[in-house]
């Protein structure tokens, strides 16, 4: 009974997840956006950058307060806060409202609702929860593949602000009620947990870990928010095609998540981030190269971020816990997830920046392959 009880809240996890995944689904209101307010790619992504930057930020603070008996709480409030901020959304006109509605609201529910099932994995599957964070993680990367060509289809149907006020309908009657099932007495459960092995200070090597994080977000994030603008408006191709490119793209964030977190719990850190840096080289050099002449190589590229960035929300909880231990991962997992916040704010001023001055991503590749030899260094650092 009380397996079946766990499966649920597995399952229902993943159901949560693939419905908050809609924020990478965010290059596709970013288009709309643009038109709707008249402003350009930075400009833009500002709600993007904001809802990204709280969700980390929400989830430092929930990973302070997390614990068995709150886990029904978290979901519950902050589902309704998500709902609150897709209607706010789509009943606003004003561009500032909709970057505190989509940008703060929304993002600290996500944060709130995010943390939960990655902290009961930790406690339900001590010896394979890289594994199985990862397979619950895999539906919020999944999540484009769904709610990108949902969210377009309503946008060319009805309108930008119509297709918010859906989204936050969906929210409201299916992931509200998911939160009370959320109601197992989990101390019992975790009793037979052993305590941490201490683990000396000079093996937690927590600000570089913090770095090699912040840059993978950054080059994933911004990634990410621009997929469905360079496609059709820099490289001019086909927007259908494109839209059936971001589905693919969400498989391959989606994928990484639990073939990473096998991957850290049998080789381990190194081996993990050396495979996403070279993996993200790759990708650098086929967009740098093409720069748009090929739909393949777009495809290919830009698959392949959208791959690492899921690759590294996999790596770093299954590194949080063996580096620091199950009995410190809440605390420490909810301040590294800062670097998530960090990143979102990089990445969108940089790429938007970028775009705006230059009119082309030429840059955009360089700027990551200077941040891929950054990353090397730090990684040599760490023993």
């Amino acid at each position: 009974m009380q397996q079946q009880k766990h499966a649920l809240m597995i399952l229902s996890s993943i159901l949560m997840m693939l419905m908050m995944g809609t924020v990478y689904a965010y290059s596709v209101f970013r288009y709309y956006i643009e038109t709707e307010y008249q402003i350009g790619t930075f400009l833009s992504g500002f709600p993007y950058m904001t809802s990204l930057f709280f969700y980390a930020l929400s989830m430092m603070v929930s990973g302070r307060l997390l614990k068995p008996s709150r886990l029904r709480g978290f979901v519950f409030f902050g589902t309704l806060l998500i709902s609150i901020g897709w209607f706010i959304s789509g009943l606003s006109d004003s561009y500032l409202l909709l970057v505190v509605s989509y940008g703060v609201l929304i993002g600290i529910g996500v944060g709130m609702v995010y943390g939960v099932p990655i902290y009961m994995v930790q406690k339900l599957y001590p010896k394979k929860s890289g594994l199985m964070t990862g397979f619950i993680l895999l539906g919020f990367g999944m999540s484009p593949l769904l709610t990108a060509p949902l969210a377009i289809t309503l946008i060319q149907n009805t309108s930008l602000n119509q297709t918010f006020l859906i989204f936050g309908m969906l929210f409201l009657i299916i992931q509200l009620p998911l939160s009370f099932l959320f109601i197992l007495k989990e101390q019992k459960d975790f009793k037979s947990i052993k305590p941490d092995l201490v683990v000396t200070e000079k093996l937690k090597p927590f600000k570089r870990i913090y770095g090699l994080f912040v840059i993978a977000t950054t080059i994933g994030l911004m990634m990410i928010g621009l997929s469905y603008q360079v496609g059709v408006v820099y490289y001019a191709f086909d927007a259908r095609e494109v839209t059936l490119s971001l589905s693919f793209f969400a498989l391959m964030n989606g994928v990484a998540r639990p073939i990473f977190g096998r991957l850290m719990d049998r080789k381990g850190f190194k081996f993990s981030v050396l495979l996403s840096l070279f993996l993200i080289f790759f990708a650098s050099v086929i967009g740098l190269v093409n720069q748009g002449q090929h739909l393949i190589l777009y495809v290919i590229s830009f698959g392949l971020f959208w791959f690492n960035l899921g690759a590294w929300l996999a790596i770093v909880p299954a590194t949080i816990k063996e580096f620091y231990g199950i009995k410190q991962y809440s605390r420490k997992y909810g301040v590294m997830f800062t670097a998530y916040g960090i990143g979102s704010i990089l990445g969108t001023s940089i790429s938007g920046t970028i775009m705006d001055l230059f009119g082309g991503t030429a840059y955009l590749y360089i700027m990551i392959l200077i941040f891929l030899g950054i990353s090397i260094f730090i990684l040599k650092t760490i023993e």
